[in-house]
C-alpha cells in the first residue's frame, strides 16, 4: 500500500515538473498515436504514415505552401519532394490539446523540431473525422510557431 502511494506521488510529481500530461481519453490516445506515427515517419524521410492518416479529401495549409492544398494528390506531390530526407533529428509534441465530438476531433499542439543545434517551432492543427477505416485527417495546418515549447 505504501509503495503504491509513493509511486503515485512520484509519477504525479514527475508529470507536474515536466509539464507533460498523459492523454486521458481513448480518442486522445488514438489521435496522438496517429500523429506520433506520422512524425516518426519524417524522422526517416518517410511520408507514408502521414499519407496513410490523411483522408482523400484532405485540405492543408503549410508554411511551405503559398495557399491551401485540396485533396490527397497535391499533398502527395508536396511530400514527394521530401521522401528519403529526414526532416529533423528529433521532435516534441508540446502542449497537445484534443477537443472531440462524436465523429470530429481537433488536435492542436506546438511541434518542436531539432536539427543539430537548431530548433524550429510550428503551431499545428489537425482536424480528424472518424470514418469506417478509423480516424482520418481531413484538415491540417502548420504555421511558424513562437519561441515557447
Amino acid at each position: 500500500m505504501k509503495k503504491a502511494m509513493l509511486a503515485s506521488i512520484v509519477v504525479a510529481a514527475m508529470g507536474s515538473l515536466s509539464g507533460y500530461q498523459a492523454p486521458q481519453t481513448q480518442t486522445e490516445r488514438e489521435l496522438l498515436a496517429l500523429e506520433r506515427a506520422s512524425l516518426d515517419g519524417w524522422l526517416k524521410g518517410d511520408a507514408g504514415p502521414m499519407l496513410a492518416a490523411a483522408d482523400p479529401e484532405i485540405t492543408l495549409f503549410h508554411v511551405m505552401t503559398p495557399g491551401r492544398l485540396e485533396g490527397i494528390a497535391p499533398v502527395r506531390e508536396l511530400y514527394a519532394a521530401y521522401n528519403g530526407r529526414p526532416l529533423y533529428d528529433s521532435y516534441q509534441i508540446a502542449s497537445p490539446k484534443v477537443q472531440a465530438g462524436a465523429d470530429i476531433a481537433v488536435l492542436t499542439y506546438q511541434l518542436v523540431t531539432r536539427n543539430g543545434d537548431g530548433t524550429q517551432r510550428y503551431n499545428a492543427t489537425e482536424v480528424f473525422q472518424r470514418k469506417s477505416a478509423g480516424w482520418k485527417v481531413i484538415h491540417s495546418h502548420f504555421s511558424a510557431g513562437g519561441s515557447r515549447p
